[in-house]
């Protein structure tokens, strides 16, 4: 394929934007195996990135001739860094790291900048190789694959991570993050709210919730996993008792359904939920949390229960009051299990059959 052709299949690329313009400015010089060669790479194309490997199978080259295409061609590009189009790239780029103090999630990074256009995120990519400025650090166990600018101090983020999760792990409980930012600033007043969650952002240890509230990744409150642990996050972070239908539909509303995105069942949140002694069914299809108060029985062994704690006989709208604060039911009902299990001492007044 001739140089010409190339460059017409690349002004017809769908939803071409400012990166892939700006690299087919800068690179117009290359030659077409070359240029070819790292569109691939990088996937500016608008397919997925190849592999060296892939690359080199294809061209019937080696992969380490393929490495040393892909970074004469990024040396090339790193000199073009005087030119107008260059500078506006790494702008954009530069912009948004000082705007996040430093350091971003690399797929944050590439979803802001590349308006979810597979070409312009594979432009955006050699652009990123080509900066000076720039670096990347990959996936550890305490932080996201991020890139940052040259001259950021981990030691200062690593500090500002350990001491929030110490503040987290103290707590024993998500906090919202005005609570998470006081407690912080007691220990260190330095760091402005803005760059302490900045900082938060990327760490693998430390997330927020669908809710917002802060915690450790590990905890069932920030990444819930079955059915159960979800059901509880929505009562708990609703807190007031819901139909089984109702927690079915907000695990799919707050995107709880996992990496499959798999809608939930209103059956099967029914019959987890029955089965696990965190949650009392209080009415018809209603859950609530048993550490709420309420508790397991039927209406007649609530209705004992209050009774066995009342020093004297309960009138019957004493009595609806105190079964409503642990149990929704209807009032008839209330009222047929008075008149049928209790003894009546007086017109209107209950207590417990000897």
């Amino acid at each position: 394929m001739s140089k010409e052709e190339k460059a017409s299949m690349r002004k017809n690329l769908p939803n071409k934007g400012f990166f892939v313009s700006a690299i087919e400015d800068l690179l117009g010089d290359i030659s077409p195996r070359s240029l070819a060669i790292v569109e691939a790479r990088f996937g500016i194309g608008g397919e997925r990135p190849k592999t060296l490997e892939e690359i080199g199978k294809f061209y019937q080259i080696t992969r380490e001739r393929v490495r040393q295409v892909v970074v004469s061609v990024m040396g090339f590009l790193s000199h073009q860094s005087t030119r107008p189009v260059f500078e506006e790239a790494a702008s954009r780029v530069r912009v948004l790291l000082e705007k996040n103090d430093g350091i971003v999630k690399s797929e944050i990074l590439l979803e802001t900048l590349a308006s979810g256009s597979a070409a312009e995120h594979g432009a955006l990519l050699a652009f990123l190789a080509s900066f000076s400025f720039l670096e990347e650090s990959k996936e550890t166990r305490e932080c996201e694959t991020v890139f940052f600018l040259k001259g950021f101090s981990f030691d200062d983020w690593k500090k500002v991570k350990n001491e929030a999760k110490e503040i987290l792990e103290s707590a024993g409980t998500t906090l919202d993050e005005n609570v998470l930012y006081r407690l912080f600033k007691e220990k260190n007043k330095m760091i402005e709210k803005e760059k302490f969650f900045h900082f938060l952002s990327v760490s693998k240890e430390i997330r927020p919730n669908v809710f917002g509230k802060w915690g450790l990744s590990n905890w069932s409150d920030i990444k819930p996993r079955g059915t159960r642990e979800k059901a509880h996050l929505i009562l708990k972070m609703t807190k007031k008792p819901l139909h089984f239908r109702e927690i079915s539909l907000l695990i799919d509303t707050y995107g709880l359904q996992g990496a499959k995105k798999k809608k939930s069942h209103p059956q099967t949140v029914h019959n987890e939920l029955i089965k696990d002694e965190r949650f009392i069914l209080v009415g018809r299809g209603i859950y609530a949390l048993a550490e709420w108060g309420y508790t397991r029985g039927t209406v007649k062994e609530v209705l004992e229960d209050i009774f066995k704690h009342s020093e004297k006989p309960l009138s019957r709208e004493e009595v609806l009051v105190e079964i409503l604060k642990i149990r929704q039911v209807k009032k008839s009902t209330v009222i047929i299990n008075l008149n049928t299990f209790f003894h009546r001492v007086d017109k209107d007044m209950y207590t417990l059959k000897k």
